[in-house]
C-alpha cells in the first residue's frame, strides 16, 4: 500500500511538471517584449539609494521577487545588526512563522505550525550546541525531562549577513525541513566594495527586576583585494539577565479528582478524620503547585571568518568558519504549595483537603475557583543549573564556472558541537520530618513527618488560601502563618546532583553538475548532483553519587540486595534499619545555609543559599561536610538506560530542471530527491536481575545494564514542482508543491528507560512514579504538500500578496502511556510512537510599502508598513476524553504581525507587533495531561497554548553616516505567555519575563 501510494505521488508531480511545460510554450511566444521590461525594471531597482530598517526590508522584498522558489528572507538593517535582538526573533516578521520564547528570548521557529523544520548555513549542515537540552526539577529523575530541540536562541545574529525561509524545497537542496528549511547566509567577502571595511555596535541591556546593566558588542571587518580574493571576520559577545516568574503545576502527575475535605493533623495523638465535602462535591487537585522566581544569566559569544578566492577564472573557492558559544547560568527558587504532596489516588479521602468550613468555589468542570486548603507538609527549593554549550562549523565551497554551458560546485561541510549540562537541587522541607533515628529535624514545624496524609501525633497543621486567578493563567497562594520563612521549622532535606553530556559531529560531501541545453528555445539548465552526510550524537546522562560508608562500618541510608553504599539523594530519612541516617543540616544548626527571598507569588520564603551549590561535581560533598561529616567521594556515574548514542548516514541523489530564464516571464522547476537512510542507535535495557551502584533501585544508577543495538534503513523518494509566472511587469503567480520529509528527534530514539521516584509518605523509601523511554522504531515525519500565491510589486517597496497553502501530513510523533510496576509500584512511562495522520490548510496575506512621498500624501514620506496575517485550520487523529480528534499541536488559526517605521533625517522609529490565537500546545510540557479519575480511569486533557502578542520599539538617530544611537525595548506591554488545562481557568503553566531594554552606539568605517 506505501510502495503504491509513493508511485502515485511521483506520478502526480511529474504530470504537473508536464503541465507546466505545456504552460511555458505559450508563455514563450511573449518573451522578446517582457526582456526589455524586465530590464528597465532591473535598472530602476538598482538605482534607488535607501538605508537602515527600510533598506532592510527593500532586500528582502528584491529577494522574495527574484526568487524562482516561495521564499521569505530577512535582510540585516546595518553592518554586524539584523532587525531584531536575535535570529529566532526577526523570523517572527515573517509571514507563515512564529516562535518559542524561553526566559523572554525567541527560541524554537514554527512555519506554518510545525517546528519540525531544518536549519542550513550556507545551504547545508549546522549546529548550534542547543539541538538537545534538559532542565527542570524532575530533570534528576532523568534525562528526558523538559527537553528543547532545535533551539536557535544561542545563534549570534550579529554573525549572520541574511536568512531566507524556504516554504517548498527543490530537488537540489538538503532534504529534512517539514514546515520549511531555515537557510543563514554568512558574508561574501567579494560581494562588497575593495578596500578595508568595519563596522558594529557596542550597547548596553537590562531587564525588568534585574540589577544592573550587562554589555552587547560586535564587530564586523572585510578586506577586499580585489574582485579575486577578499577576506572578512566578525566577534559579538552578548550578556543578558533574565527573571522569570513561573507558575507551573504539571511537573508531578499525582493530580486528583476527590470530594475529600479531611482537615490537617490536629497535633493531638490521634490521626484526622477523613470526610466530604458536603453532598460528595468533587474537585481537581493538583499533586503539587510551584512559584518560581527564574534568575538566568546568558553569556553568548560568537565569531566567524571567510575567505573567498577566485583561483582561476573558472574556479572560485570559499573557506567559512562560524563559532558560538553560550554559557547559560540559571538559580531558581521555588515554593511547593501542598495539595495532594504524597500522591494519594483520585477518590482518596485521606489527603488533607479544603476547609468545608471556609468560603470556597468550585465551577461545574470541577475547578476550585478559590477555597482554604489544609496540608500537613511544605517545601521551598533551590535549583542549579550552568549549561556550556559551544559549536564550530567549518565549510568549504567551490563554484566552477568556465563560461560554457556546464558549471559545478564542489562543497564540503563539517560541524562538532558540545554540550555541558551541570545541575544540582536542594529540597528544604518547612514541615514536620523525621530523621532514619527516629528524631524530628525541627520538633517545632507543622504537620506530619514528610508531609504525610495522616499521623497519629505529630503537630498541628496548616492552612493555605487558593484562587485560581480565573483566565488570567496566573493563580495566587496565601500562607496565614509563617511556615516558609521561619528558621526554626526548616531543614535542608534532600539534595542531589546530576550531569549531562553532549557531543554532535555532522560532515556532509555534495557535488552539482549543472547543463545550461542552449538547443532548447528557452533558456533550460537541467542539473544533477549527490550528497553523502553522517550525523553522530553521544549523548551521556550520569548522577553524581558519594559512598555512604562511615568510618564505624555502617552504611548511611538504605541497603538491600544487590545494591551498593552509594547514594544519589542524600535525604537523612533513609534508613536501611541500623538507625544510621546520612547527614543533614538545619537553618538553625547552620544557619550560613539559609537564603531569605522574596517568592513572587508566596511572599518571604526560606530556600538553601545557592552560594554552595555552583560546583554540582562536589555538591554532595559540602552536604556532608556542612553537616559536619567531611565525605570525598563524589563522582559521575554514567546511567546506561538514559544514555546513548544515535549514528544517522545519508546517500542522496537528484535530477533536476529549470525551464525560463531572468528575462522570461515564467520558470519552471521541477525534479526529484532520492534519498537512503542508515540508522545505528545503541543504547541500554535493564538486565533481568539489575544490580545497582546506589543503595536501591531510586537512589543511584544501575551497574549492568544490557546495551541493545537497533538498526534501520528507509528511503524516500521526494519529487518538488515549483512554477511562476509573471502576469504583468508587477504581478506574479506561484504554484508549487513537494513531498518533505523531516528525521525524527535523535533524542526521542535513543533514549532508553528513565524512572522518577518520589518520597512516599512517612516511607523511608521513594517509590516508582512514572517516567520515559525512547523509541528506536520511530519513523521520520512525512508530508505531501501544495502552495500557491499572487504576489503585486504595486510600487517600489510595495507589495501585495495572498497564498494559499495545504500539508497533508502522514503521521505525528504523540506520547503514549505505559503501565509499569517497577519495586512494586506502578506507574505510567510515556513513550514516543508513531499516531495518527494530520492536515494543515490555510492563507496568507501579506502587505508592505515604504512611503516616498509621490503617493497618497507627501508628509508621510519616510514611513512605511509591513504586516501579515495568517489563517490556519489544522486537524489530527489525536483522541482525548473530551474530543475524538483535535487541531495539531503548534497550530494557531490566526497569526498577525505588523511594524510600522519611519526614517527621515537621520531619525529612525519602529514599533512591531506579533500576535497569536491559541493554540494546542507543542511545548516540551506536551500536548496531553493524564490523570485518573475518581473511579480510577485515566483521562487525558489537552493542553492549550493561550494567545499571545508582543509588542517591541526601536528609536534611532544617526549623527553622521558612519555614527548613530539606538534605543529598543522588547515587550513593551510586559505580555506573558501561559498555557491552561483543557479550560481557561485551570492553570497549568505560566511564564513572565518583563521587558527588556537596550540602548547603544553603532558605527561603520
Amino acid at each position: 500500500m506505501t510502495e503504491s501510494k509513493s508511485r502515485l505521488r511521483v506520478l502526480a508531480m511529474s504530470g504537473a511538471s508536464l503541465l507546466a511545460l505545456a504552460v511555458c510554450s505559450g508563455a514563450y511566444a511573449q518573451q522578446t517584449s517582457a526582456t526589455a521590461d524586465a530590464k528597465a525594471k532591473s535598472t530602476e531597482v538598482g538605482e534607488v539609494v535607501i538605508t537602515g530598517y527600510r533598506a532592510s526590508l527593500q532586500t528582502a522584498l528584491t529577494n522574495k521577487r527574484n526568487s524562482t522558489l516561495p521564499i521569505e528572507s530577512v535582510a540585516p538593517e546595518d553592518i554586524g545588526k539584523l532587525p531584531d535582538q536575535n535570529v529566532a526573533e526577526s523570523l517572527q516578521r515573517l509571514a507563515g512563522i512564529q516562535i518559542d520564547r524561553t526566559q523572554g528570548q525567541g527560541t524554537t521557529v514554527l512555519i506554518d505550525g510545525l517546528r519540525q523544520n531544518l536549519t542550513t548555513l550556507n545551504g547545508d549542515v549546522f549546529l548550534t550546541g542547543k539541538e538537545i537540552g534538559v532542565s527542570g526539577e524532575n530533570s534528576g529523575g532523568g534525562s528526558g525531562a523538559g527537553n528543547q530541540y532545535n533551539s536557535l536562541e544561542s545563534i549570534p545574529s550579529e554573525e549572520i549577513s541574511g536568512i531566507d525561509v524556504y516554504k517548498n524545497p527543490k530537488a537540489s537542496m538538503t532534504e529534512g525541513g517539514l514546515g520549511g528549511t531555515i537557510d543563514l547566509k554568512l558574508r561574501d567577502p567579494l560581494s562588497g566594495p575593495d578596500g578595508l571595511h568595519f563596522g558594529g555596535n557596542i550597547r548596553g541591556t537590562t531587564s525588568d527586576d534585574t540589577n544592573g546593566w550587562t554589555p552587547i558588542g560586535a564587530l564586523v571587518a572585510s578586506y577586499k583585494m580585489n574582485d579575486r580574493f577578499g577576506i572578512t571576520g566578525s566577534i559579538s559577545y552578548d550578556d543578558e539577565k533574565t527573571h522569570t516568574k513561573e507558575f507551573q503545576d504539571q511537573n508531578r502527575s499525582s493530580w486528583v479528582i476527590t470530594d475529600s475535605a479531611t482537615a490537617a493533623n490536629p497535633g493531638n495523638g490521634t490521626n484526622a478524620t477523613p470526610t466530604a465535602l458536603p453532598g460528595g462535591q468533587e474537585y481537581i487537585s493538583p499533586q503539587l503547585a510551584y512559584f518560581t522566581d527564574q534568575n538566568d544569566e546568558r553569556k553568548t559569544l560568537g565569531g566567524s571568518l571567510g575567505v573567498a578566492f577566485e583561483v582561476t577564472n573558472a574556479w572560485t573557492t570559499h573557506l567559512n568558519w562560524f563559532y558560538s558559544r553560550d554559557d547559560d547560568t540559571q538559580i531558581s527558587y521555588s515554593d511547593k504549595v501542598w495539595f495532594n504532596g504524597q500522591g494519594d489516588p483520585s477518590g482518596s479521602l485521606n489527603m488533607p483537603g479544603i476547609d468545608a468550613a471556609d468560603p470556597y468555589s468550585i465551577n461545574g468542570n470541577g475547578v476550585v475557583q478559590n477555597a482554604t486548603f489544609n496540608a500537613n507538609g511544605a517545601e521551598t527549593a533551590t535549583d542549579y543549573f550552568h549549561t556550556i554549550s559551544e559549536a564550530n562549523n567549518f565549510q568549504w565551497i567551490n563554484r566552477f564556472d568556465a563560461g560554457g554551458p556546464l558549471k559545478g560546485d564542489f562543497d564540503v561541510f563539517y560541524s562538532r558541537a558540545t554540550s555541558n549540562f551541570q545541575a544540582d537541587q536542594a529540597d528544604v522541607e518547612h514541615g514536620l520530618y523525621n530523621t532514619a533515628s527516629g528524631a524530628a529535624t525541627s520538633p517545632s514545624a507543622p504537620g506530619c513527618n514528610n508531609g504525610a496524609d495522616t499521623c497519629n501525633g505529630g503537630n498541628p497543621g496548616y492552612q493555605f488560601t487558593w484562587n485560581n486567578g480565573g483566565s488570567s493563567g496566573l493563580p495566587s497562594v496565601g500562607y496565614p502563618t509563617n511556615v516558609l520563612d521561619n528558621p526554626a521549622y526548616t531543614t535542608f532535606k534532600s539534595n542531589w546532583a546530576w550531569a549531562n553530556y553532549t557531543t554532535q559531529t555532522e560532515w556532509s560531501v555534495k557535488g552539482d553538475l549543472q547543463y545550461k541545453a542552449d538547443f532548447i528555445p528557452v533558456e533550460s539548465v537541467f542539473s544533477t548532483g549527490f550528497r553523502v552526510a553522517d550525523r553522530d550524537i553521544d549523548q551521556v546522562f550520569g548522577r553524581y553519587l558519594i559512598n555512604g560508608d562511615l568510618p564505624g562500618g555502617q552504611v548511611a541510608g538504605p541497603v538491600g540486595p544487590n545494591e551498593g553504599p552509594w547514594l544519589y539523594f542524600q535525604d537523612p530519612g533513609y534508613s536501611n534499619g541500623n538507625g544510621i541516617n546520612i547527614p543533614y543540616s538545619t537553618a538553625t544548626s547552620n544557619p550560613g545555609l539559609a537564603k531569605t527571598v522574596n517568592n513572587f507569588g508566596a511572599g518571604p520564603i526560606i530556600v538553601k543559599n545557592p552560594a554552595s551549590m555552583s560546583n554540582p561535581s562536589t555538591y554532595l560533598e559540602q552536604v556532608w561536610s556542612g553537616a559536619g561529616t567531611p565525605n570525598n567521594t563524589e563522582k559521575f556515574f554514567k546511567d546506561g538506560l538514559s544514555s546513548f548514542e544515535v549514528k544517522e548516514n545519508t546517500y542522496a541523489g537528484y535530477v533536476m530542471g529549470d525551464i525560463g530564464g531572468p528575462t522570461d516571464r515564467f520558470h519552471i522547476n521541477f525534479g526529484v530527491r532520492l534519498v537512503d537512510t542508515n540508522l545505528v542507535i545503541d543504547n541500554g535495557q535493564s538486565a533481568q536481575t539489575p544490580t545497582y551502584y546506589g543503595t536501591a533501585s531510586w537512589n543511584g544508577v544501575d551497574s549492568n545494564v544490557v546495551g541493545v543495538q537497533t538498526t534501520r534503513n528507509y528511503i524516500d523518494v521526494l519529487p518538488s514542482f515549483n512554477f511562476v509566472l509573471d502576469l504583468t511587469d508587477n504581478q506574479k503567480i506561484r504554484v508549487d508543491a513537494a513531498r518533505v520529509m523531516s528525521p525524527q528527534d535523535l533524542f526521542s530514539l535513543g533514549l532508553g528507560n528513565s524512572y522518577g521516584f518520589t518520597r512516599s509518605g512517612s516511607s523511608s523509601t521513594f517509590v516508582f512514579d512514572g517516567g520515559s523511554s525512547g523509541n528506536p522504531n520511530l519513523d521520520p515525519y512525512r508530508a505531501d504538500q501544495f502552495d500557491t500565491s499572487w504576489e503585486d510589486y504595486f510600487a517600489h517597496g510595495g507589495l501585495i500578496s495572498v497564498a494559499g497553502f495545504y500539508k497533508a501530513i502522514e503521521s505525528f510523533v504523540e506520547q503514549q502511556n505505559i503501565a509499569t510496576t517497577i519495586d512494586g509500584s506502578t506507574g505510567n512511562v510515556s513513550e514516543p510512537v508513531n499516531g495518527g495522520a494530520g492536515s494543515i490548510y490555510g492563507a496568507e496575506l501579506e502587505f508592505q510599502y515604504a512611503f516616498d512621498g509621490d503617493w497618497l500624501w507627501s508628509g508621510l514620506k519616510g514611513f512605511g508598513v509591513a504586516a501579515n496575517y495568517t489563517r490556519s485550520e489544522s486537524y489530527s487523529q489525536q483522541p482525548t476524553s473530551f474530543s475524538t480528534n483535535g487541531p495539531i499541536p503548534g497550530v494557531s488559526q490566526n497569526a498577525v504581525s505588523a511594524t510600522g517605521y519611519y526614517e527621515r533625517g537621520g531619525f529612525s522609529a519602529r514599533l512591531s507587533w506579533t500576535w497569536r490565537d491559541k493554540s494546542v500546545n507543542d511545548s516540551p510540557v506536551g500536548s496531553t495531561f493524564a490523570f485518573n479519575n475518581q473511579n480510577g480511569v485515566s483521562k487525558v486533557y489537552t493542553i492549550y497554548q493561550a494567545p499571545y502578542g508582543q509588542l517591541d520599539g526601536q528609536i534611532g538617530y544617526d549623527f553622521t553616516k558612519q555614527l548613530g544611537l539606538i534605543f529598543s525595548v522588547q515587550n513593551i506591554t510586559g505580555a506573558y505567555q501561559h498555557t491552561y488545562l483543557q479550560w481557561p481557568d485551570l492553570p497549568f503553566t505560566y511564564d513572565n519575563w518583563g521587558r527588556r531594554y537596550y540602548v547603544g552606539l553603532k558605527f561603520k568605517f
